[in-house]
């Protein structure tokens, strides 16, 4: 695990680690001290339950998207580093090279995850929840199989695809997979050809959406669906198969 260890020390020294989540943290923090008298039904929107899963939501899409940005260039950067040759002359296979540097992205995925996390822990003691607080535990674990896929189908794309189109991808996937309910309806809307190529294209990407509604679900004491978060696993372990099986340009230096 030397080779995570050390790409994962490399990344939380990355300024943008910081900067966005800072940046995503002030967000929630203005949404969760907000005393508006706007009401829905009565209900209040600053009301615990509404505003709750609101920054969920939140903390959700910036995990997510600050995971793509800093698992992108992990894999394809070290090869023009060169760095796989020292690792190579110490046979190490390729797929356990490829395995631990996409872990190292998970791992700063996580971190950023935890940072975000802060605020909700803000958010529910200003909301007088303190005894609920275990239940930031649980919530991250199933929140952290989002973060955790969106590292490992980064990872997978870098490998295989230019640096450019990867990141595309992704970062449309990740959109599909944070929206993945609403553009379900768009799919019912739209019809046609528009709504079979959504169709198809919702097929290929996890549904963060729901993954993150399970997150929610134990935030605010209900029931969790054990097939969602087993659906979220089975994602996650499908990209780190193909990623060990995924095969570079510079395959040459592994023999």
């Amino acid at each position: 695990m030397k080779i995570a260890v050390t790409a994962f020390k490399e990344k939380i020294r990355r300024r943008d680690l910081y900067i966005v989540s800072g940046i995503g943290v002030l967000i929630l923090l203005l949404f969760g001290s907000g005393t508006g008298s706007l009401s829905i039904d009565g209900v209040p929107v600053t009301d615990y339950r509404v505003l709750g899963p609101v920054m969920l939501t939140v903390v959700n899409a910036i995990s997510c998207i600050l995971t793509v940005v800093m698992s992108l260039g992990t894999i394809p950067n070290e090869y023009e580093r060169s760095t796989s040759h020292l690792v190579w002359i110490r046979h190490v296979p390729q797929w356990r090279y490829h395995g631990e540097l996409a872990f190292a992205n998970v791992l700063a995925g996580w971190a950023s995850e935890t940072i975000l996390f802060a605020a909700m822990l803000v958010f529910m003691l200003i909301n007088r929840r303190a005894d609920q607080l275990w239940r930031l535990a649980p919530a991250w674990l199933i929140l952290g199989i989002n973060v955790a896929a969106v590292s490992m189908l980064t990872s997978l794309l870098s490998v295989v695809l230019p640096k450019f189109a990867a990141g595309t991808i992704d970062a449309a996937a990740a959109f599909a997979g944070i929206f993945h309910s609403l553009l379900g309806l768009l799919k019912d809307m739209v019809g046609g050809l528009g709504g079979e190529l959504i169709r198809y294209a919702l097929k290929l990407v996890p549904d963060l959406h729901e993954i993150q509604a399970q997150a929610g679900a134990v935030l605010y004491g209900g029931k969790v669906d054990a097939h969602v978060v087993l659906c979220g696993l089975l994602a996650v372990y499908g990209y780190m198969v193909l990623l060990f099986a995924a095969k570079t340009t510079s395959d040459r230096a592994w023999g």
